[in-house]
């Protein structure tokens, strides 16, 4: 499923450039930034600190920030298309470590624009390279996702999202990586 998802945004970004590069624009195509923060999923690791605090790391908890496209058809405007590669970790607060959960989300999502402002949107995603690192404190852990959808419902640059998640580490342990989370996005050029 995961090639199938890189075919998908290979196609998505051969296809921008091909409509971008047209006089006539039945497709409007733009660059999509992404940010936001996501909560939930199950404990994976648990950080103590040597001033006796503790921190605990859950498998879909993270920030994100990542960068994609949106396509907009000029007949059938309440429909966009869009689709990003993305950066998601879950940093510890250690002053002396880089202990974190690294992950590369990839969606491909289609919305339905309710209105100028809301959209609704039902798409799939996975994330790519799952690893937790140990930063020479215990072995990196490296993991698999599953393939699944992703829920979003959007006001403008604004939007919650909603994206259910299982990893598997090579000992065939399942963790949940469920997610609900607050998205913030832009496209460029910005035509209105």
């Amino acid at each position: 499923m995961k090639k199938v998802l890189a075919a998908l945004f290979l196609l998505f970004v051969t296809t921008t450039l091909v409509f971008s590069q047209q006089a006539e624009k039945p497709v409007s195509v733009k660059l999509l930034i992404e940010g936001g923060f996501e909560f939930g999923g199950d404990e994976i690791l648990q950080v103590f600190f040597t001033n006796g605090g503790d921190q605990t790391l859950r498998a879909g908890q993270g920030i994100n920030l990542g960068i994609g496209g949106e396509m907009q058809f000029a007949n059938f405007r309440h429909l966009i298309i869009r689709s990003a590669i993305g950066l998601k970790w879950t940093p510890t607060a250690a002053d002396d470590a880089n202990v974190m959960f690294l992950r590369f989300p990839v969606h491909l999502t289609p919305f339905w624009k309710i209105n100028e402002d809301f959209r609704f949107g039902v798409g799939i995603t996975t994330h790519l390279n799952p690893k937790l690192r140990g930063d020479g404190f215990f072995p990196d852990v490296a993991y698999t996702s599953s393939t699944n959808p992703r829920f979003e419902f959007g006001y403008k640059w604004f939007a919650l999202t909603y994206t259910p998640m299982t990893y598997q580490n090579r000992q065939g342990e399942s963790f949940s990586g469920n997610s609900i989370g607050i998205s913030f996005s832009g496209t460029l050029p910005y035509n209105r």
